[in-house]
C-alpha cells in the first residue's frame, strides 16, 4: 500500500510503498479517508522507537462494514496516512452525516486543546470572560469558537496577523489585541481589556514573550484590584519554552497557573466530548479552515509554513 513514511527523525516521510497491516486478534483493518498534519503527528513519528514508521495519528476511515468512524491509537510501525490502517475498536467514534470527512479528521485535535482546558483545567462557568494568547492558527480559532459555545460571555483574542483579526471578530471574539506593538503599547492594551473586565481564564498557545508581557499587565495595581482569581492554563509554546514570572503575580494576582492535555483524562472522559463537539459542526456552530491535499505530496507539504490558520488534511 502506498503510505507517508518517516525514516529518519527530523526528515520529511515519503510517499512510497510500506508493507499491508495485519490486524492482530483485538484490532480492525480500516480503509483510511483523510488525515490531518498536526504537531503532535510529527511528534510521535520523530519519537517512534522504531524506523521506518508511518505518519498519523488520527483520522477518518471506514470500517470493513462500510462504517465511518474518526479513529486513532494505530499500532507501529502503522499510522493514519496510509491507505489502510489497524485500529482498536475503543478508538473508534462514529461520524454524523452531516460532519464531512475533512472537517471530522481536521476539527478534534485542534478543538480539544481550547476544550480542555476549559472544562477540566479552568472549569469555565457561564458569563466567564476569556483570554486567548495565541488566536490566530487553527487551535486558537477555535479556542475563541469553543469558549463561546461553552458559555463564556466574552472573549478577547490575541495574535499577530493583523489581516485575519476580521475572521477572528467574526468567529465570536469580542475584541482582538495586536501582538505585534511595543511592550509598553501591549501591556497597555491587555490592562486597557482588563478594565473592561478581568480576565477570568486566560488560554495561552504562545508562552515566552508574549506571556512576559501579559504578567506584567496583570501585576499592575489596577488589574490586580478588580481580578480577584485568574485561572491561566498553558496549551503550547509558539513563542518560546520559557517565560519570566514575577513572582508578584502570583502574591498578588490571583493567579493560578497549569497545563493542559488529554493525558489526564480517562478513556471515557475523553471520549465523551466527541459527540457534542460534532454535533456542533454539524450545525455550523464549529468552523475550521481546511487545505485538503493528496497524500502523494505528504514529502512537499510536512514543513510547509504558509498555512495561516488552515489545518492541512491528506487524502490516501
Amino acid at each position: 500500500m502506498k503510505a507517508a513514511v518517516l525514516h529518519v527523525p527530523g526528515e520529511a516521510p515519503r510517499f512510497e510503498e510500506f508493507p499491508e497491516p495485519v490486524p492482530a486478534q483485538d484490532e480492525m483493518l480500516v480503509q483510511v479517508k483523510a488525515a490531518p498534519l498536526t504537531n503532535l503527528s510529527k511528534m510521535r513519528a520523530n519519537a517512534a522507537h522504531t524506523f521506518p514508521v508511518v505518519c498519523g495519528v488520527n483520522g477518518v476511515a471506514l470500517l470493513e462494514d462500510g462504517t465511518r468512524v474518526y479513529c486513532g491509537g494505530c499500532r507501529g510501525p502503522y499510522g493514519m496516512m496510509a491507505e489502510r490502517s489497524v485500529v482498536t475498536l475503543a478508538w473508534c467514534l462514529p461520524i454524523p452525516d452531516e460532519v464531512d470527512d475533512l472537517t471530522a479528521a481536521a476539527l478534534p485535535n485542534a478543538a480539544l486543546a481550547s476544550w480542555l482546558a476549559l472544562v477540566f483545567r479552568a472549569r469555565l462557568r457561564p458569563g466567564e470572560t476569556v483570554l486567548i494568547l495565541g488566536a490566530t492558527g487553527v487551535s486558537g480559532r477555535l479556542a475563541i469558537q469553543v469558549a463561546r459555545q461553552l458559555g463564556a460571555g466574552r472573549v478577547v483574542a490575541t495574535g499577530r496577523n493583523e489581516g485575519s483579526f476580521p475572521s477572528l471578530l467574526e468567529l465570536g471574539a469580542d475584541a482582538v489585541i495586536s501582538l505585534g506593538q511595543t511592550d509598553q503599547a501591549l501591556t497597555e492594551a491587555f490592562a486597557h481589556e482588563a478594565a473592561r473586565g478581568p480576565f477570568d481564564i486566560i488560554l495561552d498557545f504562545l508562552w515566552g514573550h508574549p506571556t512576559e508581557v501579559l504578567m506584567k499587565a496583570l501585576n499592575r495595581q489596577e488589574v490586580m484590584a478588580r481580578a480577584s482569581r485568574i485561572r491561566f492554563v498553558s496549551i503550547g509554546e509558539m513563542a518560546g519554552s520559557t517565560a519570566s514570572i514575577p513572582v508578584a503575580s502570583l502574591h498578588s494576582s490571583g493567579l493560578e497557573i497549569s497545563g493542559s492535555g488529554g493525558g489526564s483524562l480517562s478513556h471515557q472522559e475523553l471520549l465523551e466530548i466527541f459527540p457534542r463537539m460534532f454535533a456542533l459542526a454539524a450545525q455550523g456552530k464549529l468552523r475550521i479552515d481546511i487545505e485538503a491535499l493528496p497524500l502523494a505530496e505528504v514529502e512537499n507539504a510536512w514543513s510547509r509554513q504558509d498555512t495561516q490558520g488552515k489545518r492541512l488534511v491528506f487524502l490516501p
